[in-house]
């Protein structure tokens, strides 16, 4: 079936009916009568902007223990610390934000668990996905808003010259006043919230796109800031760019400590942001380990089924002698049919040692050509019996798989339908 705007329709259903059925039904879509299965709202894939994000940032800063007795040594350094920055102390600046750096990264490895164990409460899944989901849309905003606030409380705490600050950060400093001849304003801005409105020029949601050293706030990031305003001087032809640029940087140097810690700060944040992403790959094999538990038969045949998919996928052609080797496997680690096989397999399996076959090795059931006739009167074969008993049990595997990986390495086997065609296509190929 398939899901439109929170109901199931029936649509899907109209493949394996009558033609005169299907003629009725498509009618009765057209004209609305057609009769909808309403989906509960609990089934539905939470809405982006309808989550706790506050309540999930109260839990992450909860998780941290701010403001406790165990805190209390680091907090007050940091406030003695802020009250030292105006004595512009190399070390006592590198020192806050050090700290400062230390308290961003603990807030989005927090709001990094607390996202994913709502998500997974709430039953979201692969759960591949849904790391990448958390790291991308949340923890990546989250890390600009804290360095953000960060940035304007550092900057604010350490009285920076204004002056200075307007020369290197400020689109509107001394040296890019050639557009704004003229004007003056109407009401004098307030100076935290003109700082507050530069920092977020200056750090937009794409923020940790741009790889610079130091980001905005580097000593580089001087280039592109005279490349985008160049100052009067240099559309009055009174500075070349070259000189534009030297004396940028020359100011930024000038500048140290308040502008190298603040280029550390962007480095630090933008750098736990990158390792987030980088860890998913590992996380997401440990979160296997919480969800997955597959048997030993399982987890041989679902490998086995798999890199057949792949196989076909890359090259286009049908992998060669899939069954043979994967029973070869099954017999190699010691799985024997009698503790795996159930129901009419196992009848099958039993009625065929009866007639005085010897069958003790997975090879050796695949390989019996022998019709069993059971109680229900159907003809079975051990060869039909076992592949099907083993592609079920892929699927099964396959459906765990898929809380993690998604579709995308599983799609064969979502049902026992795909994998039993799967089974057979395979059979028919081996014979050929």
């Amino acid at each position: 079936m398939q899901q439109l705007g929170g109901f199931q329709t029936i649509s899907g259903d109209l493949i394996q009916r009558s033609h005169g059925t299907r003629m009725i039904l498509k009618r009765k879509i057209k004209s609305g009568t057609a009769r909808l299965q309403s989906t509960p709202r609990a089934h539905m894939p939470p809405r982006w902007d309808e989550l706790p994000h506050q309540e999930i940032l109260l839990k992450a800063q909860s998780a941290m223990l701010l403001r406790s007795p165990a805190r209390a040594a680091e907090d007050s350094l940091l406030s003695l610390l802020k009250r030292r920055l105006p004595h512009n102390d190399p070390s006592d600046h590198m020192r806050y934000i050090e700290i400062e750096s230390a308290r961003i990264v603990e807030t989005l490895r927090q709001l990094r668990d607390q996202y994913r164990s709502y998500f997974e409460e709430c039953g979201c899944n692969p759960i591949a996905e849904m790391y990448w989901v958390v790291i991308r849309y949340e923890v990546k905003d989250w890390a600009i808003m804290a360095l953000r606030s960060a940035a304007v409380e550092y900057i604010a705490a350490s009285q920076v010259d204004n002056t200075k600050w307007k020369e290197l950060f400020d689109f509107s400093g001394p040296y890019n006043e050639f557009f704004l001849l003229g004007k003056t304003p109407a009401v004098l801005p307030d100076l935290h919230e003109k700082l507050k409105n530069t920092i977020s020029a200056l750090l937009p949601k794409t923020g940790f796109d741009q790889i610079i050293d130091g980001g905005p706030f580097g000593r580089e990031s001087q280039t592109y800031l005279a490349e985008k305003f160049p100052g009067r001087a240099f559309f009055e032809g009174r500075e070349t760019f070259d000189a534009v640029i030297k004396r940028r940087q020359e100011s930024w140097d000038d500048a140290k400590p308040w502008t190298e810690c603040l280029a550390a700060l962007f480095e630090v944040t933008q750098q736990e942001v990158f390792a987030q992403f980088a860890a998913l790959g590992e996380e997401a094999k440990e979160a296997e380990l919480r969800f997955v538990h597959l048997s030993e038969f399982q987890r041989i045949a679902y490998t086995h089924f798999v890199s057949f998919a792949r196989s076909e996928v890359v090259t286009g052609t049908p992998a060669k002698n899939f069954w043979p080797k994967l029973l070869l496997a099954l017999d190699d680690a010691r799985i024997v049919p009698d503790a795996t096989l159930q129901g009419k397999a196992r009848e099958t399996l039993t009625a065929a040692r009866l007639k005085g076959l010897k069958l003790r090795t997975w090879q050796e059931c695949y390989a019996s050509t022998v019709r069993i006739t059971l109680d229900d009167g159907k003809v079975r074969t051990l060869r039909r019996e076992v592949t099907h008993a083993i592609s079920n049990e892929t699927a099964k595997a396959g459906r765990q798989m898929e809380k993690v990986w998604g579709r995308q390495t599983t799609s064969a086997f979502g049902s026992k339908k795909a994998s039993s065609a799967s089974s057979n296509s395979m059979a028919k190929k081996t014979k050929e």
